[in-house]
């Protein structure tokens, strides 16, 4: 007689009900690969009952049978439900000899007498149900070794194919969340080819990005949105052979709807490997980003011209946080400012060191007012900057002010400019108004002086007029001559003699 006592399960039957559960197959209909398995299990026992089946919470039941005519019995008649609990496979020769079963309604009314049970074991090694053999009649002599091998052997065999259920449940899963995914994605064209190039998948976002829908797309060749002109470069077949030799592409350029219109795409092309990690395909995704290219198309056209009107103003710029910390210098203002291209600037030792000793106070309380929380925000001044190279001199005009940057962060952002020549111009003027006024008070006491001479030695007012008349005269050649050798000198008694002046007044001219 061969019997197997009972022994005490090492798990915990939630643990055991969560593994039941996780392979989706109670209340499912019969399928053909368990029904073969419960008839070979029969015919190797020449038994008139087996069955796969699987204990849940509180009742027995039934994937596939023979010899039962019901999918369900009730838990307290179970016996699979003491054959889980077992160590080992469950061998019981005669129902009536073993007080677990001896009045049990199946061995008494349906008069059950031998069986023969072994366990269907998770990944885990939990005990979910059994591929078991019942007979009618007791058999003491047991069973032999190749029926014992054929019962662990289609106890296997059950827990494969559970696991490729599993297997194939969890891909459909997967495939389902994917598409999900995909077409939640509507923002993105995401696009599979095979190494021809052909459209293999085309997502939702595709569709609504491109216009062509997915029946319309699949097994076509991608050049269909592709532009003339990169399909007359051959750009399609390039960048695939790029993305396969490199392991991914970036997919910057033009592309087309179906209606023929344009949109600036920014992605990536990639390869899709099998099991072996050879490409069987490539994967694209794509977004429209053409709102984005023409706000940067602008921006760079915005800022060549920048760059052309310093250029064309002789100005440069600068930039800081409102703390005046992290500056950033252009060409032109390091120039300015005695800077290299690659030096390190910073507020004070690159700038304010610069800055001529006169000016550095003012400099810095401009600076810190238009910062102020209460300030203007502007500065506009004018200062002179020392050359730490050779000591030069130089007069900057500084216009700057707060902004607000793209991400919220305020600036400091101007220009500067050089002002030294204008400086130079403007104290030359100075100079010159200073020597005119000089020279012409001057003149004018030249000409007080004429007019008291002329007038000591005439009688008569004719006299007068023409004794003063004259000698203007003369003074106006004398101040021509001047001015035509820059007022250096000019021989006064030559060019009068020649031109016939005489700065001798009539009373005192000799008589002939």
């Amino acid at each position: 007689m061969e019997a197997t006592p009972p022994s005490r399960p090492a798990w915990r039957e939630s643990d055991r009900l969560a593994a039941l559960k996780r392979y989706h197959i109670l209340d499912t209909p019969t399928e053909a690969e368990f029904n073969d398995i419960v008839r070979l299990a029969a015919g190797a026992f020449d038994a008139p009952i087996a069955a796969v089946n699987l204990i849940a919470d509180g009742r027995q039941w039934f994937k596939a049978e023979v010899g039962i005519g019901a999918y369900k019995i009730p838990f307290d008649l179970s016996i699979c439900s003491h054959a889980i609990r077992q160590d080992d496979m469950m061998i019981i020769p005669d129902t009536q000899l073993d007080e677990r079963f001896a009045d049990n309604p199946l061995v008494i009314k349906n008069g059950l007498r031998f069986y023969a049970g072994a366990q269907l074991k998770s990944s885990r090694g939990l005990p979910i149900g059994t591929v078991c053999v019942l007979d009618r009649k007791p058999r003491p002599e047991g069973i032999t070794p190749f029926q014992r091998l054929t019962l662990e052997v289609l106890a296997r065999q059950v827990m494969i194919q559970l696991e490729l259920r599993r297997a194939l449940s969890r891909r459909r899963d997967d495939a389902r969340r994917h598409q999900l995914i995909l077409d939640s994605a509507v923002d993105y064209a995401i696009i599979t080819m095979d190494l021809d190039g052909q459209v293999t998948s085309w997502s939702a976002g595709a569709a609504r990005l491109m216009g062509w829908s997915e029946a319309e797309m699949l097994g076509q060749s991608c050049d269909m949105f592709f532009t003339p002109e990169d399909r007359a470069e051959g750009i399609p077949g390039r960048e695939m052979a790029a993305a396969l030799s490199s392991g991914h592409g970036a997919e910057e350029r033009w592309h087309l709807r179906k209606d023929g219109t344009r949109f600036w795409a920014s992605g990536e092309m990639m390869p899709l490997t099998g099991d072996d990690g050879e490409p069987i395909g490539l994967l694209i995704i794509l977004r429209d980003q053409t709102a984005q290219h023409a706000a940067q198309t602008a921006l760079a056209d915005s800022e060549a011209r920048t760059r052309l009107a310093l250029e064309a103003g002789e100005l440069g710029a600068w930039e800081s946080t409102p703390a005046l910390r992290n500056l950033t210098w252009d060409a032109r203002t390091r120039e300015l400012l005695g800077h290299g291209p690659d030096e390190p600037v910073d507020y004070e030792e690159s700038f304010l060191a610069r800055v001529h000793p006169d000016d550095r106070a003012r400099v810095v309380e401009i600076n810190e007012a238009a910062l102020a929380p209460d300030g203007s925000g502007t500065i506009n001044m004018e200062y002179r900057t020392i050359s730490a190279v050779d000591g030069r001199e130089r007069w900057i005009h500084a216009r700057g002010a707060v902004a607000q940057g793209p991400g919220g962060e305020r600036k400091f952002v101007g220009t500067v400019r050089d002002i030294t020549a204008e400086k130079e111009a403007e104290n030359h003027r100075r100079l010159l108004s200073a020597e005119l006024q000089h020279r012409i008070k001057n003149t004018l006491a030249v000409v007080q002086a004429i007019v008291s001479q002329s007038l000591r030695n005439v009688a008569t007012p004719e006299e007068a007029r023409d004794a003063i008349g004259e000698r203007l005269a003369t003074l106006s050649a004398t101040h021509d001559l001047l001015t035509q050798t820059s007022w250096q000198a000019a021989p006064i008694r030559e060019e009068q003699l020649r031109n016939g002046i005489n700065v001798i007044p009539p009373a005192q001219r000799p008589r002939s």
